[in-house]
Formats: structure tokens, sequence, C-alpha cells
């Protein structure tokens, strides 16, 4: 059975020779170290730990501060046991920044009805498991649900509504009471700004249709062709690829 996400998709669809090696070859390489992924990895878990207390505490918002430190300071001892604090320990001034300014817009707008963090889901469309995590669910008024996604990248042009429709599609399978959904990046190096999609049900159906695609389109895949862009500079798999586009040797 071919098993989709959002990121497998998006990686097919830009270059299937990634594709190629990351989910069905799975070469024996040495995987870099990018700073990058550990940077977004820990700003999404402090921001994880802090709204998972706020869903189960009441903290009055001239405390947020001193939560948010704390969170802070656990998602950094976390890095340091996964043995990857090395790779971003130049960049923590810039961490905090982003944090503050999240937490400044919260202060300015007020706590999101945040219902859930980090939720894992795996739903069958057509023959394919699609199955990811999704960052954070809002819950904006009875019946209307906001699926918010972090995003750590410095350019939001490149993003289009169909990670957030695909998360709208396994949250229809949850929830019975779903009469409209809305998406949102939240652009952390931008000061937080929020990047608002309407999922409704054209986008889904759209995105649905677009999953089954990928998934015949990889199903009957026999070429793999490599698609090279500056992108390459930070593939896991530059070591392998990229020396050989002039001439496959395949």
């Amino acid at each position: 059975m071919i098993k989709l996400s959002a990121s497998s998709m998006d990686s097919y669809r830009k270059c299937p020779r990634k594709y190629y090696y990351r989910y069905i070859d799975k070469p024996d390489i040495e995987i870099p170290e990018w700073p990058h992924l550990e940077f977004g990895t820990t700003a999404h878990r402090v921001l994880e730990l802090f709204h998972e207390y706020l869903m189960k505490n009441v903290v009055e918002p001239r405390r947020w501060p001193k939560l948010m430190r704390a969170c802070f300071k656990k998602a950094i001892d976390e890095s340091k046991e996964r043995e990857k604090f090395e790779l971003i320990k130049e960049e923590l001034p810039y961490l905090r920044k982003i944090i503050q300014d999240y937490l400044n817009v919260m202060k300015r707008d007020g706590l999101p009805p945040v219902i859930h963090n980090e939720l894992d889901f795996e739903i069958m469309v057509g023959d394919y498991l699609v199955r990811g995590f999704i960052d954070r669910i809002d819950r904006l008024e009875p019946g209307h649900y906001r699926i918010v996604d972090y995003k750590t990248n410095k350019n939001p042009d490149y993003l289009t509504e169909t990670q957030l429709a695909i998360y709208a599609l396994a949250l229809q399978e949850k929830y019975d009471d779903i009469k409209r959904f809305s998406g949102a990046y939240v652009l952390l190096k931008h000061e937080s700004e929020m990047r608002e999609f309407d999922l409704g049900p054209a986008v889904l159906e759209r995105t649905r249709q677009k999953i089954l695609d990928t998934g015949r389109d990889i199903n009957t895949e026999t070429e793999w062709e490599k698609k090279p862009t500056f992108l390459c500079n930070w593939c896991d798999y530059k070591s392998i690829c990229q020396d050989s586009w002039a001439q496959d040797s395949w």
C-alpha cells in the first residue's frame, strides 16, 4: 500500500528522484544534519508545550512570558538530549526573537481557542493511506475549526492550501459537527504573521483528487526523474544524485 503525506506528495511533485531515494530505495548513506530542521523542530516544540499547558491550566496573560520561558528551556533541554543543540546554538537569539514575536501577537489578539496540539492522523483516500501531524487546531465557534501550521521558512511565497486541506480531510472523519474549515500558516520568521485560507468544499474535493492523482502517478512511475534546482544544495541525497545530472548512472 502506498502511504502518503503532505510532505511526501510535495517531494514527489518537486523531484521524483528524491521521493524514490527517501521512500523506496532508502540508500545506506549518511544523512546530513541540517540546522534549519532542528531550528524548526525546537520552535514547534516550544509552542506545543506552551499551548498544551494553557489548554489544561488557567494562566493570567501577565504570566504568559514566564510560562513561555519555561517551555523554551524545556525545548532546548530536549534538543540537548537529542545531541542536536550545537546545530542551533548560534541561532538561539533569533529563536528567542521569533518566540517573543509569537507571544507579542498573542498579547495583542488574545489566547487562541486551541483544542489540539500535534494531532496525528491516518485516513484512507481511495486506495492510499494518508497520514501526518497537525500542529494546532482551534475551534473558533461551534462547527468552525481552524487548522494551524507553524512555518519557520523565510520565504512564504511557496505556501498553498494543499497541506491544510489534507489536514481538513482528516478532521472531517474526527468531528461530526463541522460546518466550516479555515486554515492558516503562522509565519514565525515574519513576526508570526498569519496567512489564512478558506477550506471550502471545492478546495477539499480538489485536494482529494490531487491525492488520488499523486498516488496513481507514484504507483505507475518507472523513471523517477530528477529535477535539479537550487534546493539540491540542501538535499539529503545530494552526494549520490547531484553529480550525475549530466548523465544518468542507472
